[in-house]
């Protein structure tokens, strides 16, 4: 590989540092220039063929469809919950549980949070957590800080668990097979259980690295931000804290390897939820006196306790999603009938490239289905109702734009194998074999590190999976190293950098009206994302055999 097809695969890592971190275009004009450059670079420096060049553009916005679709169902469920009232309902319940801030952010951003990193991902916590706390009197670019950081490891199962089953599998594709069907045909599998291999590693890893997480959120909260800046002040509630911690772990490393990895994040939340909040009201492992000292005094917001509806009514949506989750995940007969409609390109322009979409067995699917169901319940009005589409609709433009350039650029990316160079293999493959060549002795500490630097670029853990799971297996075999761990170095990598990726900070920067201080969160959440791989590296290299 010459200098000049170093930086012509480098392209897609390049667009996207130079215009979205550089620059600050928003992603919906970042990604589409990128793609563009990526797309030149592919055609006359790659020497990939026409024909190939536009199936792959082809194939990425046919596959873009999934998430969008997951995404849209999200925020549309979240809408309804706000035009209907129920949110202030939740809300409220979080306010009533205990005056201690500390508990609060556990409960709302690591709890909470890790409830709606299951089921909706992509950054959405942050910007529910966040203002939240800013709500009970958490000075807002603290708030904005601790959400960010709370959003992490629950994103390996975010979204049921697309940054596994979109990002991963359409990341190890090549051709019209995977990078990994040697291994599999190896040792008997399908894509299927080599993907859940790679989740049992990750889950695995993160019953330490992610249950050090909810003491983490409360040393950065009375460290950074409180009166005495005092670390110990946080460390004060380490027993809740540990207990908090493992009580999401634990129940989603169970889920994940029962059932499956769409459901961890999700059923471990809810049961997180039901022992930590009970937990939290008696007082059981906490001390006698509340902390709320902060350095920046805030106005609390008072929450109505007069709502509209009972708590489980308002939690009916969700609980209602989470079972239908769960059995269509489980009862064979209903899996194969929801299985049983799908919508399939064939050979995209004469390639073997192919994409295929299961409308009915998709998130998105159920969570339209739990937003009439939540119509009813509430007994919306059909204003109510329209503002709730309305406003879902209006929110999904920079999103399908920035999704209609990201997948089609990561397409090329991983489709750059078919070539006119002799001897030239895909773009992340000569990318892992010049780092394998020179990092390969500390791959187990690089490779969280690279799944950081994806996340943080692209602006979600999805998307670094897609981008670097095909360099990391093809790292990884050449240098004879456990494939599906380090993949599973790769998740929690994208799952630290969602802490600090732009879209994610700018998002939770302008919830809470700190626009223009991005820079300053990044800062706080940069050292715990490269902590969180540290910590997820030496357990590896330790423990590699696990």
């Amino acid at each position: 590989m010459t200098f000049i097809q170093l930086l012509a695969s480098l392209t897609p890592i390049i667009g996207v540092m130079l215009f979205l971190v550089w620059f600050r275009l928003p992603a919906s004009k970042a990604m589409p220039i990128s793609l563009l450059l990526t797309l030149a670079a592919a055609a006359f420096i790659w020497k990939m063929p026409t024909q190939l060049l536009m199936a792959s553009i082809l194939e990425g916005l046919v596959a873009s469809l999934t998430p969008l679709f997951i995404i849209f169902g999200a925020v549309f469920l979240l809408n309804t919950l706000k035009n209907s009232g129920a949110m202030d309902t939740i809300r409220a319940g979080f306010t009533n549980i205990s005056d201690d801030r500390r508990v609060q952010v556990i409960i709302i951003c690591w709890l909470f949070g890790s409830f709606i990193e299951g089921s909706a991902g992509f950054g959405t916590p942050a910007a529910i957590c966040a203002p939240l706390l800013v709500l009970i009197g958490v000075p807002p670019i603290a708030a904005a800080v601790v959400a960010l950081i709370a959003d992490s490891t629950s994103v390996s199962f975010g979204a049921i668990g697309t940054p596994i089953n979109f990002g991963l599998e359409q990341g190890l594709k090549a051709g019209g097979g995977y990078v990994s069907d040697g291994f599999m045909q190896a040792h008997n599998m399908g894509i299927s259980e080599y993907l859940s291999g790679i989740a049992l590693h990750a889950s695995t890893i993160d019953l330490i690295t992610g249950s050090l997480i909810p003491l983490v959120l409360v040393c950065v909260l009375t460290g950074f931000f409180g009166k005495n800046k005092s670390f110990k002040e946080g460390l004060q509630v380490w027993k809740f804290a540990l207990f908090s911690g493992f009580a999401f772990t634990i129940p989603a490393w169970l889920m994940n390897y029962f059932i499956g990895p769409e459901f961890p994040s999700v059923i471990g939340a809810l049961i997180g939820m039901a022992i930590v909040i009970p937990a939290a009201k008696k007082g059981w492992l906490l001390p006698k006196t509340t902390w709320n000292d902060f350095a920046e005094k805030v106005e609390i917001k008072h929450v109505e306790t007069q709502v509209k509806y009972s708590q489980l009514t308002a939690w009916a949506p969700y609980l209602v999603m989470a079972v239908l989750l769960v059995l269509s995940r489980t009862i064979e007969p209903f899996t194969a009938l929801l299985k049983s409609v799908v919508f399939s390109t064939g050979p995209i322009m004469g390639t073997s490239l192919h994409q295929s979409i299961a409308p009915l067995y998709l998130p998105g699917t159920f969570f339209i289905v739990v937003c009439i169901l939540g119509f009813i319940i509430f007994k919306m009005n059909g204003s109510a109702i329209k503002t709730s589409i309305i406003d879902s609709s209006k929110s999904m433009l920079p999103t399908i734009i920035s999704l209609g350039a990201s997948v089609p650029m990561v397409k090329i990316f991983l489709n750059s194998g078919d070539n006119g160079i002799q001897g030239l293999g895909s773009m992340p493959v000569e990318l892992a074999s010049a780092m394998a060549s020179v990092f390969g002795s500390v791959w187990e500490f690089l490779a969280p590190v690279i799944g950081i630097f994806g996340a943080f670029l692209s602006g979600s853990a999805t998307f670094s999976n897609m981008m670097f799971s095909n360099l990391q297996y093809t790292a990884a075999d050449s240098l004879g190293l456990n494939t599906q761990l380090v993949l599973g170095l790769q998740m929690i990598g994208a799952n630290a950098g969602n802490m600090m990726c732009v879209m994610n900070v700018v998002a939770a920067a302008t919830v809470v009206g700190m626009a223009g201080r991005e820079s300053e969160i990044i800062r706080k959440t940069m050292p715990i994302a490269l902590g969180y791989a540290l910590i997820a590296g030496t357990i590896a290299t330790f423990w590699g055999g696990f």
